[in-house]
Parts: C-alpha cells; structure tokens; sequence
C-alpha cells in the first residue's frame, strides 16, 4: 500500500481480507470496519470516498455518555420515538416546522435552564409540544456504558430510572457529564460578562462547590462583623456609663456627707450579697441545662452507633478505634455522675440562699427601725441601697467593656484571616477557570482566551453605583472609588478595620460619612456581591468586540466545540449568523474532528451541517397545526438525502441547476 501511495500520489481506500483454502477459514482472518447507515452499495461507495473518517481496521467503541432515543406520550409527537447517534445529529426542517420544539423538550427534560433573554418564549415552546399531561422519555447512557432513563411531564419534576426501571435519586447531570445546550439567541447574546457566563458552562460542576466554600467565608465574616458591631456598641456606650456613674457618686456623696453611710451599710451589703446569690443561681441551672443537652444531642446516639465499626482490610486498626470510642462513649456516665453531684449542690445552694432570705426577713424590722431616726429633707434612705447596688453594677460593666478592647483586636484578627481565606478561595476558581482556558487555547489556533481576576470593573461600577445610591458620590467619585478598591469586600472592610481610610482618600467628609452608614446598614449584602473575573476572547488575534456578529458567532461555536469534557453539546441553528464559508472552513473541520468524543444536536436549516459534517442522523420534521412527523435516517441513507434536497436545497430541480451551474464556473 506504501507503494501505490508513491505511483498514485494518494492514498488508496482499502479493507483488509484473506484468501480463504475452505469455507471453514471464512472470517478467521483480520476484520475491518465500514462506517454506513443503510445497507446499500451506495452507502459503501460514500464510505470508501471518506475512507479516514469511515473505514478502520479496529472496532470503535463509545467511551462517552450520549441519549439513545426520545420518546414522547401525548402532545404533537404522540407515540413517537426519535433514534439518535452518539456522533452527530441534525434536526432539519423548514423554518417552523418545529426543529427547535424537539431541542428545547430535550433541554427541559435535562433540566437545563433557558437563557433568561428569552426564558419565557421556550417554555411556551416546550409546551405547546408536550401539551397537558404530555411526557418526554429519553433513554441514555452514561460514560461506563450503563443506560437510564430519565422521564419528564410537563409541569412536573424530572425522574431517572436505572436499567431495571427502578427510581434513582440522580440529577440528569450526573449521568450526562457537563451537557451544554445553547438557544438561537445565546450565540448572539454579546452581554457584559457573556464570556464568563460561557466559560462558567463549559467548566461544569466544579464551581458551584468552590462557590458555597466561598460563600461559607462570607458568612463567616458576615458573623464577625456582627459582633464586632455590637462590641463597638458596648466600647461606645462605655462615656455614657462614665457619665451616670459620676451623677450617682455625686448623689451617694451627699448621703455620705450626711452621715447615712455608715447607718445604711449594713442593708446595702445585704442587698449586694442577694444579687450574688442570685447570679449564682442562675450560673447553675444554666451549667446543668448544658450538661443535659450534651447526653442528649444526636451527636451521642451517632457516637455510640460508632462502636460497632468494623473493616475487612484494616481490622485491627478498627478494633483499637472501637477502644477509644468505647473510651468516650463511657464519659457520658460520668456526665450523668457530674449532673447528680451539680443537682445536689443546687438543692444545697436553694436550701441556703433561703436561710439567707430568712436572715434578711428577721432583719426588715432592724432596717426599718434605722430609716425611721433618719429624718432628713429630701433624702430617701431607700434610694441610697439602690444607688449603691447601681454603683456596683456600673462599674462592674465599664471594666468588662474596658476588656473588650483586647477582644476587638482578636476579631479584627480573625476577621483579616477570613478575608484571606475568601481570596484563597476566589483564586481556587480562578486556577479552574485558567486550567480550562488553557486547554481551549492549546485545542485550537483560531480562538486565545484570557483572564483577570476581578476584571470586570464594568460589573463592580454598576453594583457600586446601584448600592451606594443617595449618598452623594458623584461620577467622577465611582470612578475613583473604582481605582482603589477591587470589590465590595474591600470597602466593607476599609469601614469596618480601618474606619474608612481608603475611601476618605478619595471621597469628601460629607460622602465619606454616608458611605459609611451605608455600609454598616448593608454589609450582609455587599459582602455577597462580587467583582467578576473578566475573560478576553481573541478570534484570529483580535478581541471578539471588534468583529461583526457572523465572525463573533464563529468565535464562540468554535468555543464550544473545542470543548473536551462535555457528552452533550445542542445548538439550534448555529449558522444563523455564520457564512457558508466559515462553516465549512472552521465549523464543520472541528465538528468532524470532535463528534467521535461527544454527542452533537444541532437544529439547522444550513445543508453544510448534516452534508459535510457526514450526520450519522438525520431527523426530517414536518409540522401541521395537529401533529408533528419526523423521518430519521444517516446521510447515506436515500430518503434522507431526497429530504434534504427537498428541504434544503430547494427540491432536485433547484439543486440540479446549481450544480449544472457550479460546474460550468468550475470549467
């Protein structure tokens, strides 16, 4: 074959056969493979004429998920079961024939979200196919080989069954990995931020993990700043308390200044003593309320369920766990034996703080007898026993809102260690977003991606403007705010740990202070708006932006074509906005190159689609106002091609003549 290859000029077509001596060696030799959907001679003519794509010495196998088959029950495709490849398949039609009806009830019995352009318009679509009560059955397969089924009636939630039709508690997603679907009009959506909320499909479940991680932190530092607002609510009451500390010395001076102290001091410590015994009291009914609730948690049943874990590999390392576990779970007795000796001692305390009453009792007519020799103007000996327990009580408050200040510097600590925690977890998506990026760019030489982290400042200033609204921040104050922070994070904290020093930098006194309400009254919500990554995609060295809405549609099918971990790709009518040439120069080269790996679904009125891109099923829809009608079949397959003469190339007479004409050009 080297040989004829260097006569020829070209490689030749060819299957490998025997010479068989007798008819029980037939078949024993090596086997070759012949790609064709329809067993006719013609079917393996256009096989050997794509010899490359159609013939192989070895068996391909499908080594990725794909839907086998759609079934509908009720509605316009009532009864009726659509085969599909795991390569490429093309829904064509005329325009309303219901090509896209088909690829938006797959979509929703995927559970795939519409775009929210047009949200609206396709659910009308899925059910105006499906009708009330109508149901989509799609049997697939997964990336082991195993088949499910997942079935959907409008209006209701999906469900996937297993090989033996029983219920399984899986999402579609996790039976078909990634599964990318785009609309008519995604592909021409040019929205800020489309290409992050592109990227964002292509890399799957990943993220949403990363995304509670960071949204846990920010919580977290939600909780923080709640109590470092309410501790700087205690530090900052501390001078009013200063302030009614000295009004009530000044007033226990005059009592004193009179003499009464000395008369009055026995009562007032009796009274202090009451407040101790009642402090103590109520320590100790909370101590036992904890300790009861520790032997009574799940946690303590989940424990002891522990203790009969065994492994069949490490059994020995298990049968020492079970030691320490036993170990813990025999804590709970000596709970118990605390929670009696506690109990016993409350009975103690009640019993003695009673004999405390009956002492304060036999001495009231003591008390009394002392107000009644005092007789001075505009002096209630009552009042000095309450100045004095306040006294008492104020300054026991300001020494431990004194010792809050040593615990701000802890949280402000804590709160800086979160923050951190929060960009680690930001750049833990970034280096997914960069691995994914970088596998685009190194597929493909037409497409270059790249990214910035927080970039998109577009997003940041609409936010910004949005949530600080009313405070007086004028433009040019956006834009300079836009300079020194990089997300809401950062001015939430600049408030907070550093009493607005960054912005004050950049902002008048009077915003400055309005800003800082502001953000005091909305941390909670600033804290969760974040400054998006900003992709750039360049399509053949030039930022997408700067092309017309054909080449920025070829950029981003070809961008989801390059794509390597996804079983399902569906687009409706992608050549919408392209060329004929840029299908067939870029578009259907990838398609080709890629539809071994992944299940193709395209709707699509183009012929180059199905024709060059050698559409392993074709399915042919016809409408009328009762029903739809579907005819599947490959390319090979003679009915099929009449139906795309007919349907795409405007009946044979029409296709004749331009191919009579084309040759002619040709000549």
């Amino acid at each position: 074959m080297r040989q004829i290859k260097e006569w020829m000029g070209y490689e030749l077509p060819y299957i490998e056969g025997s010479d068989c001596k007798s008819i029980l060696d037939i078949g024993k030799g090596k086997h070759s493979y012949i790609k064709i959907g329809d067993n006719c001679f013609d079917a393996v003519m256009l096989a050997f004429k794509d010899f490359k794509n159609r013939i192989s010495s070895t068996k391909p196998e499908i080594t990725h998920g794909y839907i086998q088959s759609i079934e509908f029950i009720g509605g316009k495709l009532n009864k009726q079961i659509i085969n599909l490849s795991a390569e490429l398949n093309c829904l064509i039609g005329i325009r309303g024939s219901g090509k896209s009806s088909i690829i938006e009830a797959i979509r929703y019995a995927l559970d795939m979200s519409p775009s929210s352009s047009d949200s609206d318009y396709k659910k009308d679509v899925v059910s105006n196919l499906l009708g009330s009560g109508g149901q989509i059955i799609l049997k697939l397969y997964d990336n082991f080989g195993k088949s499910y089924k997942i079935k959907r009636i409008l209006g209701e939630q999906l469900h996937v069954t297993d090989a033996n039709n029983q219920v399984i508690g899986a999402r579609a997603s996790s039976i078909l990995k990634s599964p990318l679907y785009f609309g008519q009009k995604d592909l021409s959506s040019m929205d800020n931020g489309f290409e992050l909320n592109l990227l964002d499909k292509m890399v799957g479940e990943a993220l949403p993990s990363l995304h509670t991680k960071t949204l846990a932190v920010e919580n977290e530092i939600s909780d923080k700043i709640k109590e470092l607002i309410t501790l700087e609510d205690k530090i900052d009451s501390v001078t009013d308390l200063s302030n009614t500390l000295s009004d009530i010395e000044y007033k226990i001076k005059i009592f004193e200044e009179k003499g009464l102290s000395d008369k009055l001091s026995k009562q007032v410590n009796f009274q202090k003593d009451k407040l101790t015994i009642d402090k103590i009291n109520k320590f100790v009914k909370k101590y036992k309320q904890a300790l009861k609730e520790i032997i009574s948690s799940d946690n303590i049943s989940e424990l002891i369920s522990l203790e009969s874990i065994d492994s069949e590999e490490i059994p020995t390392v298990f049968n020492d766990l079970k030691i320490e576990i036993k170990n813990i779970t025999n804590t709970l007795k000596d709970i118990e034996k605390i929670i009696t000796i506690v109990e016993k001692s409350q009975n103690e305390i009640e019993s003695l703080s009673s004999t405390f009453n009956s002492i304060v009792t036999s001495l009231e007519e003591e008390f009394a007898e002392i107000k009644r020799e005092i007789d001075i103007p505009n002096l209630n000996p009552d009042e000095f026993s309450n100045l004095k327990i306040r006294e008492a009580e104020l300054i026991e408050s300001i020494q431990k809102i004194i010792s809050h200040n040593s615990e701000k510097d802890i949280l402000t600590t804590e709160l800086k260690v979160l923050i951190s925690q929060r960009n680690d977890a930001l750049l833990e998506e970034l280096d997914i977003y960069k691995s994914e990026i970088a596998k685009i760019n190194a597929s493909q030489d037409s497409l270059q991606l790249a990214i910035s982290f927080k970039g998109n400042k577009t997003t940041f200033l609409t936010k910004l403007k949005s949530s600080l609204k009313g405070t007086g921040v004028t433009t040019s104050g956006y834009n300079q705010l836009l300079e020194v922070l990089p997300d809401f994070t950062a001015l939430v904290i600049d408030v907070f740990l550093d009493e607005g020093k960054i912005i004050s930098s950049v902002l008048p006194e009077s915003h400055v202070v309005k800003v800082k309400q502001r953000v005091r009254e909305n941390y909670n919500s600033f804290l969760k708006i974040r400054t998006p990554n900003l992709i750039t995609i360049n399509y053949h060295g030039k930022p997408i932006t700067k092309h017309s809405i054909g080449q920025r549609a070829s950029a981003l099918v070809l961008f989801i074509l390059s794509q390597k971990d996804n079983n399902l790709i569906m687009i409706d009518q992608p050549e919408d906005d392209l060329d004929n040439q840029v299908i067939y120069n870029e578009i259907i080269k990838e398609i080709k190159l890629r539809k071994p790996d992944v299940q193709f679904i395209f709707a699509t009125h183009n012929a180059n689609i199905p024709v060059l891109g050698d559409s392993e099923q074709v399915i042919a829809v016809s409408y009328d106002p009762e029903k739809i009608e579907t005819t599947t079949g490959s390319i090979d397959d003679k009915l099929i091609q009449n139906k795309i003469v007919d349907i795409m190339e405007g009946g044979q007479e029409a296709f004749n003549k331009r191919t009579e004409i084309y040759n002619l050009w040709k000549n």
